[in-house]
């Protein structure tokens, strides 16, 4: 019976629909957010021996993106946001744009004003700071333009990092106030389509994937309520489904006709979860009582006027109304996409509904999906049918994490907060290999480019593989 699940589920792929891949670790994940890349050139057990070169990396939790022997790099100082380029030979600076902060944005960690990552063609590569605009350079360091997309109205702050996708970049914005998802041309910044957004209760904070399917190039999002696809070229939306998602973090993987997303499972959330909010235990937050803290203000606001009669307070009641809203959605998803004359059709084909990953992606390799749970707890499913395979910890990685994996096919990279570095075997009885502790946090994703393993820890930019 499994054998002929399998068979079905090739067939269904290779009639139905294409993963794009590329050669260069151009946006956030890698090609199209997958997280795979070509074999690393690294020994099984990680040491700093395998240390090519490491500098220092500046504050941010963006991951590096790579476009052939160009590395590229965000960071921010005091009042300043930067865009560096360098050298992949030795990681040597080989120019550098920096711009202004134009105000203030609300930012939770692990957020920050340089958490989303760049993207990057064999052209072009732009740089997204939120308190401070959108630039776009040559990869000679020339501007070629640069906008400012703000001010924005999220809980958290934003951090989905823009995609490109065939000349499009693709920018998502889940705030509280007026949400959407936009398409810019990538040379000069013109808009070229702009789409509203549903409004969640916390926002949403996922980046977009690429789908082709049949011919059709759509633009699939996880946004609060909805895993949404768009047309590439006309943003009209012709992908919904719903049950997925509530405060999306993690980006959807597509593989084929099918699309992995994970999120943990929506359960009741108490009031008490605030903490001192409710300043005079009156059983009511008002406005007034958290206007001190701007992310709990905005929450309280929205739920205020998306559930409850817009007073300037909640009470128990419209707090239990609205996150009622994220009960049986979340857990580990597949959803299976067709396009049959014209209509773009899905459905959900499994659902793993027990603990999930808030932050971290999921990998797909081979038949096989991965998630990491915090405390090194790392699940992998059969991708055809939702089975488990493998449930078991990385004993010596243990903690909290952010960090999405990566994966050069065979083996798989784990980062924890704690900083430590995974290297793990995938396969049906997939193995830790080595553990590296590099005892620095790491919050940004790795990155794999010609061979080589990047990490950036909390100062620090490590480029690790074969020393010539």
């Amino acid at each position: 019976m499994r054998l002929s699940l399998f068979l079905l589920f090739v067939c269904a792929c290779a009639a139905s629909a294409t993963c794009l891949q590329s050669a260069d670790w151009s946006q956030f994940r890698g090609p199209n957010g997958s997280g795979t890349a070509e074999k690393l050139q690294l020994s099984d057990r990680l040491t700093l021996d395998d240390v090519v070169w490491k500098i220092d990396s500046g504050k941010g939790g963006s991951s590096l993106v790579a476009s052939q022997d160009k590395l590229f790099l965000t960071s921010y100082e005091k009042d300043t946001r930067t865009l560096k380029c360098l050298s992949a030979v030795d990681g040597k600076e080989l120019w550098t744009h920096s711009i202004p902060k134009l105000r203030k944005e609300t930012a939770t960690p692990p957020n920050d004003p340089a958490m989303c990552t760049p993207v990057c063609n064999d052209q072009y590569v732009c740089a997204w700071f939120p308190d401070a605009g959108m630039i776009a350079c040559s990869h000679e360091g020339d501007v070629k333009w640069q906008k400012d997309l703000g001010p924005f109205y999220s809980m958290h702050g934003i951090s989905a990092s823009p995609v490109l996708i065939e000349g499009k970049l693709i920018v998502t914005v889940d705030q509280l106030q007026s949400p959407y998802i936009a398409a810019l041309d990538i040379a000069t910044g013109q808009e070229l389509w702009k789409v509203d957004r549903l409004i969640g209760i916390t926002g949403g904070y996922s980046s977009p994937v690429h789908m082709h399917l049949q011919g059709l190039d759509l633009v699939v999002s996880a946004g609060p309520g909805e895993l949404v696809g768009y047309d590439l070229k006309t943003g009209e939306r012709k992908l919904t489904c719903t049950g997925l998602t509530n405060a999306p973090v993690g980006l959807p993987v597509v593989q084929y006709n099918r699309v992995y997303y994970s999120e943990p499972p929506g359960e009741p959330i108490p009031m008490e979860a605030l903490g001192n909010a409710d300043q005079n235990k009156d059983g009511v937050i008002e406005l007034a009582e958290v206007k001190s803290s701007v992310g709990t203000y905005r929450l309280i606001e929205r739920i205020d006027n998306g559930f409850g009669n817009s007073d300037g307070k909640v009470d128990k009641t419209e707090w239990d109304k609205a996150f009622g809203t994220f009960l049986n959605n979340g857990g580990l998803s597949c959803v299976e996409v067709s396009l049959l004359d014209g209509t773009v059709a899905n459905k959900v084909a499994w659902k793993y509904t027990k603990t999930t990953p808030y932050i971290p992606s999921a990998l797909v390799l081979d038949g096989i999906v991965y998630i990491i749970n915090d405390g090194g707890i790392l699940i992998s499913f059969d991708a055809a049918t939702g089975e488990i395979i493998k449930r078991s910890r990385l004993t010596d990685a243990t903690g909290q994490y952010y960090s999405s994996p990566v994966s050069d096919g065979q083996r798989m990279v784990f980062a924890n907060l704690e900083g430590k570095v995974s290297l793990v075997q995938s396969g049906r009885e997939w193995k830790s290999l080595s553990t590296l502790d590099l005892e620095e946090s790491i919050v940004a994703s790795p990155s794999i480019q010609s061979g080589r393993l990047y990490i950036r820890t909390e100062t620090q930019l490590y480029c690790f593989g074969k020393k010539e």
